[in-house]
């Protein structure tokens, strides 16, 4: 990556980083690290996961001091989901800028929501460590900004496959079935994929840290492409 692209992501970020090494780390996916001999962005996605659950729960609990734990519980959820994340990453321009292995590259990676939403946390705690609580607090706000103002609505309660299921039978009396594609990561942290089908065809796709999540951001964004 040039001095000019890294230059055009601070730009964005609103941000100057002191070290533009740990920058760099933050966007280089295992894959490219496995190819270049390079520090992969994984131990930074650890920390950056719990920087944007901090300030999240933070902003919760202090705009809304009617909601209970479970309202609390499930708005955060909804704003740091994989979806979520991963369109934040996009917004950041993160799809341009991370560093994925040509092969990784070539089957869709850079549109791929696992490795979008673990850059967005991993470049989180590298804004974090290089200029603290502050910096990422502003950037974490900034970019989930949508999400965060659906979170006071009902957004974040829909079930997605339950909508999508009333549209498909609306128009065609058939039922949406969802299969997970692949499971991607270790044991502790794994990502499911899948698919929503409709009579053999392909209505969306989606990831989470469960199938049950996985399918739910399936059907959303089939609901999205319809």
């Amino acid at each position: 990556m040039n001095e000019e692209s890294l230059k055009a992501l601070e730009s964005r970020l609103e941000i100057r980083f002191k070290d533009r090494s740990i920058l760099l780390q933050a966007l280089t996916h295992r894959s490219a690290a496995a190819d270049g001999g390079l520090s992969s962005n994984e131990r930074l996605e650890f920390l950056g996961d719990a920087v944007v659950g901090l300030v999240i729960g933070e902003y919760l609990y202090e705009k809304y001091p009617g909601y209970s734990e479970g309202n609390l519980a499930k708005s955060k959820s909804y704003i740091v989901s994989e979806t979520t994340l991963a369109e934040a990453a996009q917004s950041l321009g993160l799809d341009q800028f991370v560093r994925i292995s040509a092969g990784e590259d070539s089957s869709g990676g850079r549109k791929r929501r696992s490795i979008l939403a673990d850059a967005f946390e991993a470049l989180i705690a590298a804004v974090y460590l290089d200029s603290g609580i502050r910096s990422a607090r502003r950037v974490i706000r900034k970019a989930l900004k949508d999400s965060i103002k659906a979170s006071a609505t009902d957004e974040h309660r829909r079930d997605f496959k339950s909508a999508l299921q009333e549209r498909t039978q609306a128009k065609s009396r058939l039922t949406p079935i969802y299969n997970i594609l692949r499971e991607e990561g270790q044991d502790h942290d794994k990502t499911f994929v899948a698919q929503a089908v409709l009579d053999g065809a392909v209505l969306g796709e989606g990831s989470g840290k469960s199938k049950k999540e996985a399918e739910q951001a399936a059907a959303r964004d089939a609901l999205e492409r319809t």
